[in-house]
């Protein structure tokens, strides 16, 4: 009986181990080069990074990937089988009707090959609350300094109005905005003070307007809980950020609201699917149909996002929202099928109905404004988020 004893403690040992190994390897492989890229962003003065950060966190997501070493969850299989099938026929459909470049095609499909690694972090507990800290610290403090010098030495025109440290902030913030939320509840209080003033400080100074204004509903799926004086102070500065938001939106009006890139986007996107049906609205187009001449040509100040093929022609990726770019490609039905793999995603990492909401809600807005779920950034935010360890009676 006691051989047995230790025998099954050795077991348990060395299942604990072994476990550990796992997680300190998973979490290592996004939070060391995390904080080794943000660095190089924050001595890279004339531009985002020193580095090309885009392409080496892509690196970095496969890279933790694989060192999970354990296939999904059964319940995120069908989500995984279901994005690669979509993406194989498609592939196929393009090559028979019409052949594009590859790279067209994996940029118009992106999120679809992103369900493929994040259906394996979903439930995993990869991350711990020290981690989690640790990455929103540093962050916090290499954003808030590159984007304060950024603003008042003014070296660059782009670093002077629009600072970042990876790439454009309007992708790097919706992964900050996320961590921030994801975390903010095991801060201290003075911490968690010091974080939301950060946090806030970072968006005003970075003039994106779909980061602002994520950052609202985040504040407000934070704070407004209950009716007493914490709801007071959370509404007034709500209001704050709100009057902010408005300021900063009219300030790059530059006239009227037809200079809005993102409202000029939609209006080519309604010239473009104006013959539209029912049908196609929720299926979309044929896989990697391009957008008309006229459209290209009117997007040609967008032309460094033209087609890999050097030919002048132009796809949905130049319209810059997610929103209109996944319903033109792949319909309302694609759109659904990302925001419900990212739902039952969260639910089975144990987040409340209220957090689910809230992540998904933030990711939206920015969908509204760039590529939201085709950015490895809003990616890496949901493999952490996934794989770090909640508990059920969480609000």
């Amino acid at each position: 009986m006691k051989r047995s004893l230790e025998t099954d403690g050795k077991t348990q040992n060395a299942r604990t181990s072994n476990n550990s190994w796992g997680h300190r390897y998973t979490s290592r492989a996004i939070l060391f080069p995390f904080t080794a890229i943000a660095l190089t962003g924050l001595i890279s003065p004339l531009s985002y990074n020193l580095l090309p950060a885009d392409i080496l966190f892509e690196a970095v997501f496969l890279i933790a990937t694989i060192s999970l070493l354990s296939p999904p969850k059964k319940s995120q299989i069908k989500y995984a089988l279901a994005a690669s099938l979509y993406i194989t026929i498609s592939f196929g459909l393009m090559e028979i009707f019409r052949p594009a470049n590859i790279l067209d095609f994996a940029q118009a499909y992106k999120a679809f090959f992103y369900i493929v690694p994040l259906s394996f972090y979903v439930g995993r507990s990869k991350f711990n609350k020290r981690e989690i800290i640790y990455l929103l610290r540093i962050l916090l403090t290499i954003f808030l300094v590159k984007y304060g010098y950024s603003r008042i030495l003014n070296l660059t025109p782009r670093m002077g109005e629009r600072p970042g440290i990876f790439v454009e902030n309007n992708f790097e913030l919706i992964f900050i905005i996320i961590l921030f939320y994801i975390s903010e509840e095991n801060l201290k209080n003075l911490e968690r003070a010091l974080s939301t003033a950060a946090v806030i400080a970072i968006v005003f100074l970075s003039g994106s307007r779909s980061a602002l204004a994520a950052l609202i509903v985040t504040f407000l799926f934070i704070h407004v809980r209950s009716t007493n004086a914490k709801t007071v102070i959370a509404i007034t500065v709500t209001l704050a950020l709100t009057i902010g938001a408005a300021f900063i939106f009219i300030n790059r009006m530059d006239g009227s609201i037809e200079t809005i890139d993102r409202v000029y986007f939609l209006q080519i996107f309604l010239d473009e699917t104006k013959d539209w049906d029912a049908l196609k609205y929720t299926l979309g187009s044929m896989p990697l149909t391009p957008l008309s001449d006229h459209s290209c040509t009117a997007l040609s100040a967008y032309s460094a996002l033209y087609s890999y093929s050097g030919d002048d022609s132009c796809y949905s990726v130049i319209l810059h929202s997610f929103i209109l770019r996944v319903i033109f490609d792949h319909g309302a039905l694609g759109l659904v099928f990302i925001l419900h793999f990212v739902l039952q995603a969260l639910k089975r990492s144990n987040y409340s109905p209220k957090k689910r909401l809230c992540i998904s809600l933030t990711i939206l807005i920015s969908a509204f404004s760039v590529s939201a779920f085709n950015s490895v950034f809003t990616s890496l935010a949901l493999a952490i988020a996934f794989s770090y360890p909640q508990t059920p009676n969480e609000s």
